[in-house]
């Protein structure tokens, strides 16, 4: 009997994998557009939470079309800055499909920022206004950090506003990117918003209201990419009000306690709009919020292309089952 192997990527493997963010730009739309004809399984997502400001989520993914399925075990814990340990942490597990057998178990905290930051890019491309300026990216993190490398693809010509309550974390965002973007740095988040064509708050999760709808002038695209920290206003207040999967979404928010008391008007997905069978934006003046919560099957289509590129170039660390 064959002896089965299951290959290990490391942080670093996987970094070294290079994957291309125009591929992981290709991926995202490709497996939204497979989701917009009901090519996928993504069970609504579950977790623990075993502090108020952390959570640790199960998430798993099937797509049948690429015969790739697998689950990722992703924690949140904003608080591990103050001791020098990393916010975000994860692995990925992918599955043969015809065995059930693991193949490969990968850190997910790289390929969770790409496409997260390719998600939301991908969104833009569909419903930011006719023209975009200036896009606010508050958070300059990790996922701020993919949000400029990635959003820049879609809108090369923006300047980026960076705001973060660290005065040298913008700076080291403007060293990291790989952009050529020009980069701003912005010290309130209101100054930013009020001016942005598109708006990203890639902050940790917040408890309390940091952002106000109020600020966000007409024909732009909001994309939070933790659901707190806007006002009540954000579901009431847009035009348009879109997720990336919205029985994903109400099953969240239900789950883990609403802070908004109506999100009645969640219209559909960005799906919907990519297949064309909801028009998305309507008027260049139209405000529009979309909560991408983040999809199973996106975690599965970055990670099988990861594994595949690992395994022609050798990467990672191979041990029996």
């Amino acid at each position: 009997m064959t002896t089965p192997i299951v290959r290990w990527l490391t942080r670093n493997d996987v970094a070294a994998t290079n994957l291309p963010f125009a591929s992981a730009l290709d991926i995202v739309e490709a497996t939204l557009r497979d989701h917009g004809i009901g090519a996928f399984e993504n069970p609504t997502k579950i977790g623990i939470h075993p502090r108020h400001d952390a959570f640790i989520h199960a998430m798993a993914g099937w797509l049948p079309k690429q015969r790739r399925g697998g689950l990722k075990w992703v924690a949140s814990y904003s608080s591990n800055r103050k001791v020098g340990l990393p916010n975000f942490t994860g692995l990925l597990v992918l599955n043969d499909p015809d065995t059930g057998l693991p193949v490969c178990v990968m850190d997910a905290a790289y390929l969770t920022a790409v496409r997260t930051a390719a998600a939301s890019a991908i969104t833009s491309k569909y419903l930011s206004p006719h023209r975009v300026d200036r896009i606010a990216v508050i958070g300059a993190g990790l996922q701020g950090l993919y949000h400029v490398e990635i959003l820049s693809f879609i809108h090369p010509d923006a300047e980026f506003h960076v705001v973060d309550i660290d005065e040298n974390a913008a700076s080291r965002l403007a060293e990291q990117t790989s952009s050529k973007a020009t980069i701003v740095h912005v010290k309130e988040a209101e100054a930013a918003i009020r001016t942005a064509d598109v708006v990203v708050t890639a902050t940790s999760r917040l408890e309390g209201v940091a952002f106000q709808f109020g600020w966000v002038k007409e024909g732009s695209l909001v994309l939070p990419v933790h659901v707190r920290g806007w006002s009540q206003d954000i579901t009431t207040a847009s035009d348009v009000l879109l997720t990336d999967d919205v029985e994903q979404f109400k099953n969240y928010i239900v789950a883990t306690g609403s802070p908004y008391r109506d999100i009645s008007r969640v219209v559909g997905s960005v799906s919907d709009v990519i297949g064309g069978r909801l028009a998305g934006r309507i008027h260049n003046t139209d405000r529009i919020a979309v909560f991408n919560l983040g999809l199973a099957i996106h975690d599965v289509a970055i990670g099988s292309a990861i594994l595949d590129i690992a395994e022609q170039n050798g990467l990672g660390t191979i041990v029996s089952y």
